[in-house]
């Protein structure tokens, strides 16, 4: 498109902020040709306007109640947007809630699996708010895989973020950061030193109930039905309960994953007295969903009521694991890569050399620009 900046800006003001909002299927269709056919390097002078027009456009998929149709064009527009696939975008945030919003978690792999780096303002007109968010939908896209690990280091870019103060995104990412940090290692994983004083001390408040279910979590089953029962109102209001009773599940498989390091057969009986299940009918139930999902392995004698565990029977030697093996090498190589040229630029930053031998202090933070702490960065409102 060759006008595609002036073409940009009219189509940004068309977009308009009305008063009730309402649907606008003509302007859809507009920006949605747009995205497809615009210059790059043109919607990249006016970076603030094609962000505002493309969240335009979602808020109008809102409206329609069709968050999955807005994913192939905010992918197409993040791409645009970007010089770089390690470089984080406004984008990137709202990409990864209409994911959600849509259940349709793996549309946003191909973003979320690049290895990103950078965060810079000039680029991409990023904002803190932008950068808590993407952190904060991130975890849930991969929470909703299932890949607890890469939620956990996606909820941890929300919560080690640079601040003074506190927010509602921050604190809605400790508390997912709880529970699935209980479903995935069975234990609440602390918040890493270089964390913000403010979010630590915050979380000790504004996540009581958080807190005190992952307390309860390796006591006896009493003082973790009490810790529910207390808390599940405060569960259910901020949308958690689903992620509470996969965490009881995974209690649940773990105690289970434990007998098979001392039984060789069990009953279905047994297992559910020593488990804490009510019935053999629900031992026999969790049991044949770890089976399918590889965490145990056994073979269930259904006349004798009877649970067989056996050894795994992958010996790790084929060309499959090899393979995987090899490609975890090679992304550690191009990580390590990545991190000395940043420390190659960092070491050579006049900026970096200036405030790292005590000089000019008082301005680091206002260095920060958008990244910084004050309560009129970091005080707004947010609704998970």
């Amino acid at each position: 498109m060759t006008h595609s900046l002036g073409y940009l800006v009219l189509l940004d003001a068309r977009g308009g902020s009305p008063n009730p909002p309402h649907l606008d299927a003509a302007f859809v269709k507009l920006a949605v040709d747009f995205i497809r056919d615009c210059e790059e390097s043109q919607i990249r002078i006016a970076r603030e306007q094609f962000v505002s027009m493309c969240r335009k456009l979602k808020e109008q998929y809102l409206l329609m109640e069709t968050p999955r149709q807005a994913v192939l064009p905010l992918r197409t527009a993040l791409g645009k947007l970007a010089d770089s696939t390690s470089l984080v975008t406004p984008l990137h945030a709202d990409l990864c809630q209409m994911c959600v919003l849509s259940k349709c978690y793996s549309a946003a792999l191909p973003v979320l699996d690049q290895e990103v780096d950078d965060v810079d303002p000039k680029k991409t007109a990023m904002t803190a708010k932008d950068f808590l968010l993407f952190g904060y939908y991130g975890g849930l896209v991969y929470t909703g895989l299932k890949n607890y690990s890469k939620a956990l280091n996606m909820f941890l870019y929300t919560l080690t973020a640079p601040t003074m103060v506190v927010n509602a995104i921050t604190m809605a990412a400790y508390k997912r950061y709880v529970l699935v940090s209980l479903i995935h290692a069975g234990s609440l994983r602390g918040l890493p030193k270089y964390a913000p004083a403010a979010v630590t001390r915050s979380t000790k408040t504004e996540c009581a109930p958080y807190q005190d279910f992952a307390s309860a979590y390796s006591k006896s089953d009493e003082d973790l039905h009490k810790a529910v029962t207390a808390h599940s109102q405060a569960f259910a209001d901020d949308g958690n309960a689903g992620l509470v009773k996969l965490a009881l599940s995974a209690r649940t498989m773990r105690a289970i994953q434990k007998l098979t390091q001392t039984y060789l057969t069990l009953s279905l009986a047994d297992i559910a007295a020593q488990v804490g299940l009510g019935s053999a009918a629900e031992a026999e139930q969790h049991i044949l969903r770890m089976i399918d999902g590889g965490q145990v392995f056994a073979r269930i004698d259904e006349a004798a009521g009877m649970v067989r565990f056996l050894e795994d029977p992958e010996r790790y030697d084929t060309a499959k694991v090899v393979q995987r093996i090899d490609g975890q090498i090679q992304q550690s190589i191009a990580i390590s890569g990545r991190l000395m040229d940043i420390n190659q630029r960092i070491s050579t930053n006049k900026g970096y050399l200036n405030k790292a031998g005590g000089k000019d202090r008082h301005t680091r933070m206002e260095d920060m620009g958008d990244f910084g702490s004050g309560p009129e960065q970091m005080a707004y409102q947010f609704n998970p």
